[in-house]
């Protein structure tokens, strides 16, 4: 392993992954939130905002955006992030995302306003009034995830901590941050630039109290269903791009990406990522255990 590693969690994180996740909203039957989430939040917003989120795509502008985020020198709070945004000279903008990108807005001026529009909004119409026990249990299971970093293999840890992942050394990789999430669990988001990937990935912690495990109950849930199986025993033998695996499976590769999302998130699967692409999957025997052990637990 080449490159460095960090846990960070501050709440603006999560306040652009909940902006993420609505914009997302066609998608979310495959989130934990569900669509009924996306639909009681969008009933809380301003006609003007929801026009803004709607025109807003998860292109180039939105990955700069956290970019731009993460190189913020002052960002314990929300406040403090967006006072920094608002009033960021645009020389400056450019000097602080060079090093890392050489594709820029064409109109930088408009570009920040219109974040600073989308961020402000929706931390006073949605995410301020969220549970501050999200943010709470995020900033608890990062700084458990650093301490447990100082002591462990780092590329085991990553994998561990993002359920399965493997971020290959490419492309002059130097830095790897790790950021939990909550709203849009179980997926997780990867930005690659150049030396630098940041991830936010799905922490599975829960906010309510529920006899059995989402978390568990997912992973069950993910081997009721036969194709499925099958590409976990075809992994078994070691690598395979998902090419290898939808040709093996003898299913269209729309049905193959749906399976493979549900055993990735169930933390079932390894995948190797090179940059923002994932170039091969393999099976992921301690999913398996810990599964087992779950199991085990819950039916004592």
């Amino acid at each position: 392993m080449e490159y460095e590693v960090e846990v960070q969690f501050e709440p603006v994180f999560e306040l652009v992954c909940s902006i993420h996740t609505f914009i997302c909203k066609k998608s979310n039957k495959k989130m934990d939130l569900g669509a009924s989430w996306s639909a009681d939040v969008a009933g809380r917003l301003s006609p003007e905002l929801l026009s803004a989120l709607d025109e807003t795509d998860l292109g180039n502008d939105w990955k700069l955006l956290n970019l731009l985020i993460h190189q913020c020198p002052v960002k314990e709070s929300v406040d403090q992030v967006l006072e920094w945004l608002q009033h960021l000279p645009v020389g400056e903008m450019y000097e602080t995302l060079a090093e890392y990108v050489s594709v820029f807005p064409v109109q930088m001026d408009q570009f920040r306003s219109r974040m600073h529009f989308l961020l402000s909004e929706w931390n006073r119409q949605y995410f301020r009034d969220c549970s501050p026990e999200i943010s709470g249990r995020l900033r608890q299971h990062a700084d458990e995830r650093s301490l447990e970093l100082d002591k462990s293999a780092v590329s085991d840890f990553v994998n561990r901590t993002t359920n399965g992942f493997y971020f290959l050394p490419v492309d002059g990789l130097r830095k790897l941050v790790l950021i939990p999430q909550f709203h849009f669990q179980p997926a997780n988001i990867i930005y690659s630039f150049g030396p630098l990937t940041i991830c936010h990935y799905a922490a599975r912690v829960s906010v309510t109290d529920e006899e059995i495990s989402p978390f568990m109950y997912r992973t069950l849930r993910s081997l009721g269903e036969k194709s499925r199986l099958k590409i976990l025993q075809s992994l078994g033998g070691g690598r395979r791009t998902f090419t290898e695996i939808a040709k093996q499976a003898g299913i269209s590769k729309g049905i193959v990406h749906d399976h493979i999302f549900s055993l990735r998130c169930a933390g079932l699967l390894n995948a190797y990522i090179e940059g923002e692409n994932v170039t091969a999957y393999s099976l992921r025997l301690e999913g398996i255990h810990r599964m087992n052990e779950q199991l085990f637990e819950f039916l004592k």
